[in-house]
């Protein structure tokens, strides 16, 4: 099963797969969870699955990494195949069970070959490798941790003041929005860095847009 919201990709890699006898298919991302809810106790086999899926028919973002665990649970080997540099994505999938990545630019000839590998029972990722992986993940599952600790102190309004300044406003802009006067704008942004930990109002940003791209 192929699971990729580009669909050029995601059809060539079907067709090659299918020209080398395997019994390969696509799955839309609109479809993940019906197929998730009707596999149990069907035949299982390959997922070559990308981490970066777009949105859902809802509106929300998908990431392949979130699918490992019921996809293993189901039965299924889970291989990731991206085209982003997302080492916490890889990370976290191989944490949830996958048994390793390969490059979405990687020519055909070398996927294809890792799903042949895989399909003869052979390993694709060293102990070595493995260790690499999970170390990486706990590394950075503790910077989230650390980052939703500092952004948790802050109250409502310094978070609206910091979204606000992360879009490009400035504190007297903030002031009028607010209606309130540019000492007390002041004072806010003062109690955002100090609750940040952090010295300046571009690393305030820069923690805050970090956030928001974990939600």
């Amino acid at each position: 099963m192929v699971i990729d919201d580009h669909e050029l990709f995601s059809t060539s890699l079907t067709m090659a797969l299918r020209g080398l006898d395997f019994d390969a298919h696509q799955i839309p991302v609109a479809r993940i969870p019906a197929f998730l809810s009707g596999m149990a106790g069907g035949p299982t086999g390959l997922v070559v699955l990308d981490l970066d899926l777009g949105r859902d028919p809802d509106g929300n973002w998908v990431h392949g990494s979130d699918l490992v665990k019921d996809l293993r649970g189901l039965g299924w080997k889970v291989l990731i195949v991206s085209g982003s540099v997302d080492q916490p994505g890889v990370a976290a999938a191989i944490a949830a069970g996958a048994i390793g990545s390969v490059p979405k630019s990687s020519t055909f000839d070398r996927l294809t070959n890792t799903v042949a590998t895989v399909a003869d029972n052979k390993s694709i990722m060293t102990e070595a490798e493995y260790q690499h992986w999970l170390a990486l993940h706990r590394r950075y599952h503790a910077q989230e941790v650390e980052l939703s600790r500092r952004l948790n102190r802050l109250s409502n309004r310094e978070r609206e003041v910091l979204e606000l300044l992360a879009e490009g406003h400035r504190a007297g802009s903030i002031a009028e929005r607010f209606v309130v006067s540019m000492t007390t704008v002041r004072t806010q942004i003062r109690a955002i860095l100090t609750k940040l930990e952090v010295n300046s109002q571009l690393e305030a940003v820069a923690l805050i847009r970090q956030g928001n791209q974990q939600r």
